[in-house]
């Protein structure tokens, strides 16, 4: 295990660990992305951070997440840092929801990775999204500009801009067109 893991990833591991009950402890959002931002990650200071839990800290720790200005996500969600992971704008990730940017059946040597194999991609929740209660963006997927994903659906493909997915796995409820739609560019 330890070679496959490697000492290095280890001690990263340790030390995000460490992070981690920091995060925890800090009873404000603000501090929270301050907290945040000092190791590597791009969140904007209007955007609103829950107490989320992190997965894979270990792998590329905070500089690939990015979350844009007046976003908001909510306490218990799940954010996997192994890759790449974009939430922009005024999108809101529920609590309890699950982003991830990666796919691992396990360490190499099992029997499924031949058939499964491990991936990483970048995971995108677009601009004026919305992602709701317990529902999971798997890796790679691009949630589209005001696009809402129901509550507990599992989307495996991408959602275009101006659409409504739920089920599992998720797919196209209704599309719509926004003529009031007020952001901030």
């Amino acid at each position: 295990m330890l070679n496959e893991i490697g000492l290095a990833r280890l001690v990263k591991y340790f030390i995000f660990g460490l992070w981690d009950v920091v995060f925890r402890l800090l009873p404000w959002s603000p501090l929270r992305v301050l907290w945040m931002n000092l190791f590597g990650a791009k969140v904007a200071w209007s955007a609103v951070m829950d107490r989320v839990n992190f997965m894979n800290l270990d792998r590329r720790g905070l500089s690939g997440l990015s979350i844009g200005k007046k976003s908001f996500v909510g306490v218990a969600a799940i954010l996997d840092l192994a890759g790449e992971l974009v939430i922009e704008q005024q999108a809101t990730v529920s609590p309890g929801a699950a982003i991830l940017t990666h796919f691992s059946v396990g360490f190499s040597d099992h029997p499924l990775v031949k058939t499964y194999p491990k991936k990483v991609l970048k995971t995108v929740i677009g601009k004026g999204a919305f992602v709701g209660v317990h529902a999971t963006v798997l890796a790679g997927v691009a949630v589209g500009e005001n696009s809402m994903v129901a509550a507990g659906a599992a989307v495996v493909d991408n959602v275009e801009q101006n659409t409504m997915v739920a089920g599992v796995p998720a797919v196209i409820k209704k599309t719509y067109k926004l003529t009031n739609l007020q952001t901030n560019k």
